[in-house]
């Protein structure tokens, strides 16, 4: 059974057929496309099926896309596209239509992964009933929480936009910092491509270090910062490490409010490129200093997201559900 999937950011937008066959998935054709080069969806649509030409019969589409969706309708955000509405693209192309947050695709996709598209940072049993934690760093934070195995249940939240929790002095005098610019310190003012900025602007405020200031003039920051760290500056090294170990913090104090006993899982765009550093043991001290409940957290498993398009995934799973062949 195929599906077209897209996952439709502010940027770009990504499409692809999705090929579900017995317990497997594939994704095949995944084209990309400037989002802004085009007055709607359905323009980039139209184009990926010319350029891909004639295959197997769609059974549905999945489509995730950065914004909030409510009764089957959203506005792309950072796009100037007429509303997305379900109903009237499954007029317009034929076949059930899924519309779904780009973040709650990441969700939906946990089922679907392969066991190479995953890397354990804390084995522990999971329990087949229980909640599952999605957590992902990019751009933004995202956080959603996912129903047990073959259930499409997800919920998607904005835990990103807490505020951020320090668990010492430090922390929270980079709490201050942030406060100090933004008015107030989030979780995603640390744990985002622009919280890696953050953090390393804090860093040189405790001590100079002209190679992370060159850094952090970069087109990309955080890219640069990566780059300084892998190549063993000490300072660059630090700020990683303190992302990670925030990180951990407030994946731990997440977990805590719903009881993932299903897992927790990373996701995002930040954590698959920084894997060694989140298989160091001071990640998992970290989701473990929370006493007097540390033993909770020492029992849920924890994974690393690695799949290149867990979005793509999940659209195509969400698809799969409005064809009710997955209840079948």
């Amino acid at each position: 059974m195929d599906f077209i999937v897209a996952d439709i950011g502010g940027t770009r937008t990504r499409v692809a057929r999705a090929r579900h066959s017995g317990t497997h998935w594939s994704l095949h054709d995944i084209h990309r496309y400037p989002s802004r080069g085009f007055p709607d969806l359905e323009q980039i649509l139209e184009t990926w099926r010319n350029e891909v030409g004639p295959a197997e019969p769609l059974a549905a589409a999945g489509l995730a896309l950065a914004g909030p969706v409510q009764d089957g309708r959203a506005r792309a955000t950072n796009l100037d596209w007429p509303e997305l509405d379900a109903r009237a693209l499954e007029q317009t192309l034929g076949i059930p239509v899924a519309l779904i947050n780009d973040f709650a695709a990441v969700g939906a996709c946990l089922d679907a992964l392969e066991p190479g598209d995953r890397i354990t940072l804390q084995n522990a049993a999971a329990d087949p009933e229980g909640l599952r934690l999605v957590v992902g760093a990019g751009t933004g934070l995202g956080t959603c929480l996912v129903g047990p195995s073959q259930q499409l249940a997800i919920h998607p939240g904005e835990g990103g936009h807490a505020r951020f929790s320090p668990a010492d002095a430090d922390e929270a005098a980079l709490a201050a910092f942030v406060s100090a610019e933004e008015g107030l310190c989030t979780r995603e003012h640390l744990l985002s491509g622009r919280g890696i900025a953050r953090i390393a602007r804090f860093e040189l405020t405790r001590r100079d270090d002209a190679a992370l200031a060159r850094a952090l003039a970069a087109a990309d920051p955080a890219a640069a910062i990566s780059d300084l760290a892998d190549a063993g500056h000490a300072v660059a090294l630090a700020v990683v490490q303190r992302f990670v170990t925030i990180y951990a913090g407030q994946l731990a104090d997440m977990a805590l409010t719903a009881l993932p006993t299903g897992g927790l899982y990373l996701a995002g765009g930040i954590a698959p490129r920084w894997a060694d550093y989140f298989q160091d043991t001071a990640f998992l001290r970290a989701l473990h200093n929370r006493p007097p409940m540390t033993h909770l957290l020492e029992r849920m498993p924890v994974s690393l997201i690695m799949h290149p398009e867990p979005g793509l995934l999940g659209a195509a799973v969400s698809a799969w559900f409005q064809t009710g062949a997955a209840t079948e």
